[in-house]
């Protein structure tokens, strides 16, 4: 009887660490080519320098969103 707990446990634990490498390798299968990376960080110094100006956000709603831009720039796309 201690034997089959010991290969349910041995199962089970197989099981997490495939789970595991299925969630971190499906996280980094997401790829953005270099030239969608540097489109995407034109629009947002577009937004950034321009967006003001478009009257769509107050001044302290468009230097948030700028500010939060700009982390998400620095954090995500690493150029």
């Amino acid at each position: 009887m201690t034997i089959l707990y010991v290969i349910i446990i041995i199962l089970l634990l197989i099981i997490l660490l495939l789970a595991s490498a299925l969630f971190f390798f499906s996280k980094k299968s997401s790829y953005i080519s270099d030239k969608e990376k540097e489109f995407i960080c034109f629009v947002i110094d577009i937004f950034i320098q321009y967006g003001d100006d478009l009257g769509i956000q107050s001044k302290e709603q468009h230097a948030k969103l700028a500010e939060e831009l700009e982390k998400i720039k620095t954090k995500h796309l690493k150029l």
